[in-house]
């Protein structure tokens, strides 16, 4: 008589079964997790860098008196030798001083996040590297004055803006800022544009300074700051 034998498949232990089972229920939430961390940690950082007012040690768009008050008590520490800063931290401290406490500079920052001069932080980095803070030149930043009534431009505002979309032309404008290097560096090719578009389109341009009207021909960042990217150009057609 034959006999019929069937191999069994040992079960798994229960705790093993359980322990299975949680990480099933909590590895979704886990992954969520670690994606909501990243997102803080490294996404809105870089979405959102730290301001200059942070190398200050103040709030952001705080007054010019307040960054002068900061700056001195910073310099009041570092003199007495109650605080020894690092040479990129002082060079960042120092930037950040010359910046806000120009007039116009600070109010393109503070509005549209214009920051031309940035680059002058890493040349300083370098050329100051292993170097002694005294050592260090002032200023860090150059200024410039660029004034368009010089080149005999059209300036446009909100008081005539509308007036100009009134005719058959195209208007190509130019939004500029009187402390701008690349404003100043830009007026010349601006002026050609000018002679060159002369009976075919009018040109004009509008100062920063006209906030309302140049922030609403701004593009928007993605924290809803107005921006300009590479210059900003308005075509009344498009």
């Amino acid at each position: 008589m034959a006999t019929s034998s069937s191999s069994r498949v040992p079960a798994k232990p229960a705790g093993t079964s359980s322990v299975l089972s949680m990480l099933k229920a909590y590895s979704i939430p886990f992954i969520l997790f670690c994606a909501s961390l990243f997102y803080q940690l490294v996404v809105i950082p870089r979405a959102f860098p730290r301001s200059h007012y942070d190398a200050l040690g103040i709030k952001a768009q705080s007054s010019i008196e307040e960054v002068n008050q900061a700056y001195e008590k910073l310099s009041s520490k570092w003199n007495l030798g109650v605080e020894v800063p690092s040479t990129i931290d002082f060079i960042k401290a120092r930037y950040a001083f010359e910046l806000l406490t120009n007039q116009i500079w600070k109010r393109d920052y503070d509005l549209f996040g214009i920051d031309e001069q940035f680059h002058v932080i890493e040349k300083a980095k370098e050329q100051y590297a292993g170097r002694s803070i005294s050592e260090i030149s002032f200023p860090l930043l150059e200024t410039f004055s660029f004034d368009p009534e010089d080149h005999a431009f059209d300036v446009i505002s909100s008081e005539n803006f509308r007036s100009k979309l009134e005719t058959d032309k195209a208007l190509l404008i130019q939004i500029f800022s009187p402390g701008s290097v690349r404003c100043a560096q830009f007026s010349n090719k601006w002026k050609r544009i000018v002679t060159l578009l002369d009976g075919v389109a009018d040109t004009g341009v509008i100062d920063l300074a006209d906030v309302q009207l140049a922030t609403y021909l701004a593009e928007k960042g993605p924290g809803g700051l107005p921006f300009f990217r590479h210059g900003k150009y308005f075509n009344k057609h498009k």
